[in-house]
């Protein structure tokens, strides 16, 4: 079959809208498995028993940010400008820039991603 010959093929409606079920099922069962098998797993992979500096947040950081919403999809990515510490030294907050602005956070707002935004 030709490159050219890909395009004079006509589609009927009936194709096109399988086509168009089949993408919108894809893509549902994309949005299912990254909320069950990666958003879900962060917290539990993440969980600070004893915090202290070295395992916890660092500067520069990429996190999904807790929002007012209870959908972990419409949540924002934000990135790590400072981590502040606590009186017994220990990570408390850090300082997130999303695309609304700069914000305070405690940790337990945020879900650090397996990415390092450089």
């Amino acid at each position: 079959m030709q490159f050219t010959e890909l395009f004079d093929k006509t589609f009927s409606k009936e194709t096109l809208r399988r086509r168009k079920l089949y993408q919108t099922v894809l893509l549902r069962q994309l949005r299912t498995r990254w909320k069950e098998q990666y958003l879900l797993q962060l917290r539990t992979a993440h969980k600070f028993k004893i915090p202290n500096v070295r395992e916890n947040l660092k500067s520069g950081d990429v996190v999904l940010v807790e929002g007012t919403t209870k959908s972990k999809l419409l949540w924002q990515l934000g990135k790590i400008q400072e981590v502040l510490l606590g009186r017994d030294n220990n990570v408390r907050a850090c300082i997130v820039k999303i695309p609304q602005g700069v914000f305070r956070r405690p940790i337990q707002m945020l879900y650090p991603l397996e990415l390092i935004y450089a």
